[in-house]
């Protein structure tokens, strides 16, 4: 039978599907072109920022670094330091350097990355030039302490500012093209060290306050990356906001620096590629845990033969592992933290306890143990051996987390939640999922 209502009915369904159908095609259109427009600021974003910071951080590692290279020009016997002031001279810039780590990221709550960064970059290159004209033990230790204050902020600073930018799924290989100007920096300071070595006795000054002042002035002089920081390059803001709404062994001095390069070369190009394939299968553990596990190769090596070679050899797997495995660790700690402030403090905190690393392996490495180091060789072993496990411990516990939040989710507790709740719950939400 004919319903005068249902003929209009239908009519009106189907034009109601008709309306939702040319609305669901402007929609797919939409987020088709929102998607070429993401890949297309995501590419420019990583052609104009990543560069510059990766530049601020080779600095930065060249300036803490070239002390070992200065040694090698004769530091050490000019100020007539003994082995334990030089070591102390190396242990106090990671004191200081641990302990502004967090302040400077909270400082980057109160001013601008593009203020900041920069500040801190000219402050540390003005303490590096110092460091040049130093006379004695005193000078150096107090130049060095004042080093490690400057540039406590640069990496844990850099390291937070690119989690604004990216998503968790792109945030190692940054990190990762980021980290390894670290690496890149070792292997140009030995070639730039026995470069500016030659300058011995120029203007009445030692090689190795050359190597202080130089390098410094390059610091000071390449501070022009600060527009290149500013977020006010970055394209469309409110589009980046929007992303992340949705996500909530030594022949003689100059061979010794220059056996460097191949190794941090080589490491550089790796922690690359292993962010790469993290990145891309969305794990962090297993890129982790395998390099730990081939550190303990290394080290075996060079505790284990006095052969320079296989020594050498030992030290050349050792670093290919660290380097890959360094940003996998600064990535998974900030894709596992919800809340800014949170991310900020952490991340801080992270670096400046592993900074401490630093302050003990000067300690380590004793100039009565060389050459074959057992003690430094069998500590880094005990700390690689807690790291494997560390990091096993955090595999289990974050997987255990995530199906408990999923068991939570089937059993009807989302309801009890707004939104608003959940976002300020964070990492602890239990629609957050961990990354393992």
């Amino acid at each position: 039978m004919n319903v005068p209502g249902a003929a209009l009915s239908e009519k009106h369904d189907g034009g109601s599907q008709s309306e939702e159908a040319e609305r669901s095609e402007i929609e797919r259109t939409g987020e088709s072109f929102a998607h070429l427009n993401e890949k297309a600021i995501l590419r420019k974003m990583d052609i104009r920022l990543i560069p510059m910071l990766a530049l601020l951080y080779l600095l930065s590692f060249l300036d803490r670094g070239n002390i070992g290279n200065a040694k090698i020009e004769g530091l050490q016997e000019d100020l007539g330091l003994t082995d334990d002031q030089y070591n102390w001279c190396l242990t106090a810039f990671f004191f200081t350097y641990a302990a502004f780590e967090v302040p400077s990221n909270l400082m980057l709550k109160k001013i601008r990355p593009s203020i900041w960064l920069p500040a801190i970059m000219v402050a540390w290159g003005v303490v590096m030039t110092l460091m040049g004209i130093v006379h004695n033990f005193t000078g150096l230790l107090t130049a060095r302490i004042f080093l490690g204050v400057t540039e406590a902020g640069l990496f844990p600073g850099v390291a937070y500012y690119l989690t604004n930018w990216y998503k968790r799924e792109e945030m190692q290989l940054r990190q990762a093209m980021f980290f390894s100007a670290a690496s890149i920096a070792g292997a140009f300071s030995g070639l730039l060290a026995f470069a500016i070595g030659k300058m011995d006795g120029v203007g009445g000054l030692h090689g190795w306050q050359w190597i202080f002042i130089l390098e410094a002035r390059g610091t000071i002089t390449l501070w022009w990356p600060r527009p290149m920081i500013s977020s006010g390059n970055m394209s469309d803001r409110r589009f980046w906001i929007g992303r992340f709404g949705s996500t909530s062994l030594s022949t003689g001095g100059f061979t010794a620096q220059l056996m460097t390069v191949p190794i941090y070369i080589t490491a550089a190009i790796l922690a690359v590629i292993v962010a790469y394939f993290s990145d891309r299968v969305g794990r962090r553990s297993p890129f982790i845990i395998v390099p730990l596990l081939i550190m303990v190769v290394g080290f075996s090596m060079c505790i284990a033969s006095g052969n320079p070679r296989v020594v050498y050899g030992g030290v050349f797997i050792a670093a290919c592992a660290i380097y890959p495995a360094f940003p996998g660790v600064i990535a998974w700690l900030s894709n596992n933290l919800a809340g800014s402030l949170k991310r900020s403090v952490g991340m801080a905190v992270q670096i400046g306890v592993g900074n401490l690393g630093g302050a003990m392996a000067s300690n380590f490495y004793r100039a009565k143990d060389a050459p074959r180091y057992r003690l430094g060789h069998g500590l880094e072993l005990g700390f690689i051996g807690a790291g494997i496990v560390a990091s096993l411990i955090l595999l289990v516990g974050y997987s255990s987390a995530n199906k408990k939040r999923v068991k939570k989710i089937e059993d009807g507790d989302l309801g009890r939640y707004t939104q608003e709740e959940l976002s300020e719950k964070g990492d602890k939400a239990i629609t957050f999922r961990y990354v393992y």
